[in-house]
């Protein structure tokens, strides 16, 4: 599981931008990604890039797989990641690591600020 914000854009054969949009990553696997969107995904060869939490840019090509309306309204996605096997595993590797190191960072916060109400009921 991943909740990392994705860029996505889809183009036709010719190269022409068809459109594109922000969504959320749900999953990710060596395969290809979950994309929760507000929009559905246009079909075609689509770019999707993030920025990892060193600020920088990562991009990988990717197909459209299915797309279908969730019962909140979202669009879910499934997007097969294509292209050269090194830019796909940096690609997976900076949006885990991304998410760990905001998920591990959110959760060091959390247990300072539990401790600080701690240290204030004993001493007040």
């Amino acid at each position: 599981m991943t909740r990392n914000l994705i860029s996505c854009f889809s183009f036709d054969e010719t190269g022409k931008l068809i459109s594109h949009g922000l969504g959320i990553a749900l999953d990710i696997s060596k395969g290809g990604i979950l994309l929760e969107t507000p929009e559905p995904v246009e079909s075609g060869l689509l770019v999707l890039s993030a920025v990892d939490w060193e600020n920088n840019l990562v991009e990988v090509k990717g197909k459209l797989i299915y797309s279908k309306k969730s019962s909140i309204g979202t669009y879910l996605s499934g997007i097969e990641l294509v292209g050269v096997d090194g830019r796909v595993k940096n690609f997976i590797t900076k949006l885990i690591k991304d998410y760990n190191y905001r998920g591990y960072n959110l959760f060091i916060a959390i247990a300072h600020k539990i401790q600080n109400l701690h240290s204030r009921s004993i001493s007040g």
